[in-house]
């Protein structure tokens, strides 16, 4: 199979890949752009919390993926199977092989179910549902709307995962329908919590407190979910206990089971093996497994012509959209630096956002950037909760995504 060659190759055609495709033909001939991408369909992932609530169909939320590939750009219809960056070269599941000038990884990250023992086979049904997935964020809001009552869980994995406030989100959603539907007093809603805090900023943290503490719903901290017995309905969590020993911290890990009647599952979340084995990644440190670029420049770090952006990124940021709507113009032009012989000459500044909806016509917006400094937009206390950050949310976001982010207008 003859080796194709591009000057500039991206991976993935999500939100970043495209995104970054878009300026990229402002600076270059799109036929010297080329993406890998296997998937049919591109999808604005944010929407389906509403999703899940019943609020969004599920279709307005996908677009063709041919219809997001600019004019002009090779879209290579296949899937990434190895990466040589020493060799410029990725390697096809096809047995296509490309080479590269420059490289732009941009391919999100890969929701790991199978770390969950019982879960197979049973999302959709059981009680199990996720919003994390196309089809499951439907079915999600038809289990929400049938729940008559008993046990509801809603689980937070371990960090980092993509748009970490929205396993919250469905659950605040979930408990204005069960109370609308009338089985909220025949109810208890749980939040569990694998990590410490229920938001990593703290300003924001505190304001999600209360709205757990006015809605009634129970916290647990240090509980992850490891297997689900579906049959039964239980949950099995591994609880993480912390004791100080003669001054010395020990953690001492137990299991705890708990009943259901709902499970909102939220996966552990990982870079795909072509990354993480490729020697892109990190191999150490909080950020192992994930590309090992600058948190700044977004340069990989070992490989001048190696790029990355989004969810991918070993970076100390939120995996949201609106990180990716940022990085964007900050990387192409980087590359484009480097292209013409000159350093990096943008800075990313660790900005993310998430609008964390807190029940129907509530959100708090979190604009945050690295060592969770407040970055806000607007000149107002964002973290109480407002309608007009909800219509922001639900209305005028995604109009923002497929006319603005998507085409490289901004």
């Amino acid at each position: 199979m003859a080796l194709q060659h591009v000057k500039v190759l991206i991976l993935g055609a999500g939100s970043g890949g495209v995104a970054a495709a878009a300026r990229l033909t402002k600076h270059l001939q799109p036929r010297d752009i080329a993406i890998i991408e296997p998937a049919q369909y591109h999808y604005y992932q944010p929407l389906w919390t509403l999703v899940g609530a019943g609020l969004v169909r599920k279709e307005k939320t996908q677009k063709p993926m041919a219809a997001m590939i600019p004019d002009g750009v090779l879209w290579i219809q296949d899937s990434v199977k190895e990466v040589k960056a020493r060799d410029n070269k990725v390697v096809c599941v096809s047995g296509k092989e490309i080479s590269y000038e420059f490289l732009l990884v941009a391919t999100g990250l890969k929701l790991d179910w199978a770390k969950i023992k019982g879960l197979e086979g049973n999302l959709g049904k059981n009680g199990l549902c996720s919003i994390y997935q196309y089809q499951d964020a439907e079915k999600t809001a038809q289990m929400i709307q049938a729940f008559k009552g008993g046990d509801a869980i809603f689980v937070m994995p371990p960090v980092p995962i993509k748009c970490a406030g929205a396993p919250q989100k469905i659950m605040y959603l979930a408990d204005d329908i069960f109370r609308k539907n009338g089985v909220r007093q025949h109810s208890r809603v749980t939040f569990t919590v694998a990590g410490k805090v229920i938001f990593g900023v703290p300003s924001f943290a505190a304001t999600l407190m209360k709205v757990v503490e006015r809605k009634k719903i129970s916290v647990h901290f240090s509980h992850k979910l490891i297997e689900v017995k579906a049959a039964e309905r239980i949950a099995v969590f591994e609880r993480a206990t912390e004791t100080v020993v003669n001054g010395e911290a020990k953690v001492h890990i137990d299991l705890v089971e708990m009943n259901y009647d709902l499970l909102h599952v939220v996966p552990p979340m990982r870079a795909h093996e072509y990354v993480s084995e490729s020697g892109l990644a990190f191999t150490s440190g909080p950020q192992t497994g994930w590309l090992k670029v600058d948190q700044f420049t977004l340069q990989h770090q070992d490989h001048k012509n190696v790029f990355g952006i989004g969810d991918v990124t070993g970076v100390p940021n939120s995996k949201t959209g609106a990180a990716i709507r940022k990085q964007a113009p900050i990387v192409v032009q980087n590359m484009i630096d480097v292209m013409n012989g000159r350093v990096p000459s943008l800075q990313y500044d660790g900005y993310s956002s998430c609008p964390l909806i807190t029940g129907f016509g509530k959100v708090a917006l979190a604009e945050f950037g690295y060592d969770g400094k407040l970055m806000p937009t607007f000149p107002i206390d964002m973290t109480k909760e407002r309608r007009s950050m909800w219509i922001l949310k639900k209305d005028l976001l995604p109009v923002m995504y497929w006319k603005g982010m998507m085409t490289g207008k901004m």
